[in-house]
């Protein structure tokens, strides 16, 4: 029997996927169910919730034997506070968009069409595929992807002590999202001068975020961004649940620019 185009058409994109991941796939069902969103399935156990709990497993077990093996002069509380960053859900959402997962995942109705995805989503889906790859080629398969995709994450972290890089985050999304760079503007500053604060508002094209402060501009920028974050997860967040308002924590109100 002839194959149909539109078969031929997700066989090439399967493809291309395994090529970013870096791992051909004995059993592609596997990557299939990774993929596929609990909003786009009825059908029980056809989802890829129990994966995404199993991957959540591996990846951290992956990244911390990573940063134990390269790390041997690091404390308990360095190991921690690296891994957990390079985990979270903003780390593990940026590791998800690298390899395009939103264009071969399967949403349903519930989450915005042609849009991005609100990061847990995001990251939810990496640590699916991460289990899908461990399912079907073992540990070392999955050691491989993982930190074939967290790696340049991990080095990242791990010389800035484990924080995380906000304003180059807020770069990226703003660059991805909006077209704009983000740029920070001095509101004021405050105290003596070898003990002073300085307050900086994050910018993304006309809109201005909660200040954030700092006992230097550079803590205060990355201050700044962070918040500018918060307030922009926590709207894409509500989008997807039928709200485009800025979370009430997060209102834009009072200490803005």
């Amino acid at each position: 029997m002839p194959t149909s185009s539109s078969t031929r058409s997700i066989d090439t994109t399967f493809l291309r996927l395994q090529d970013r991941i870096g791992y051909l796939f004995n059993d592609p069902s596997l990557l299939e169910r990774a993929l596929t969103h609990p909003s786009s399935t009825a059908e029980e156990d056809r989802d890829n919730e129990r994966m995404e709990f199993l991957g959540d497993s591996v990846v951290n077990l992956c990244v911390a034997q990573a940063l134990y093996e390269r790390h041997p002069d690091w404390t308990e509380g360095d190991l921690t506070q690296v891994k957990s960053s390079v985990v979270s859900t903003t780390g593990l959402a940026r590791a998800a968009e690298s390899l395009g997962l939103r264009d071969v995942g399967r949403f349903g109705k519930g989450l915005p069409q042609h849009e991005p995805l609100p990061p847990s989503v995001y990251a939810n889906l990496f640590e699916a595929v991460a289990a899908a790859v461990y399912l079907d080629g073992g540990m070392e398969s999955a050691r491989s992807f993982v930190l074939r995709i967290l790696g340049p994450e991990m080095r990242s972290v791990a010389e800035t002590g484990g924080e995380p890089n906000c304003k180059s985050l807020l770069q990226h999304v703003a660059q991805k999202n909006f077209g704009v760079t983000p740029h920070y503007r001095l509101v004021g500053s405050s105290g003596p001068d070898h003990d002073k604060v300085f307050e900086i508002c994050a910018h993304v094209g006309s809109r201005a975020f909660p200040q954030g402060t700092g006992r230097s501009k550079k803590e205060a920028e990355q201050t700044a961004a962070r918040r500018a974050l918060e307030c922009l997860e926590a709207e894409s967040m509500l989008s997807a649940s039928g709200s485009g308002e800025c979370a009430p924590e997060t209102q834009i109100e009072g200490n803005v620019c």
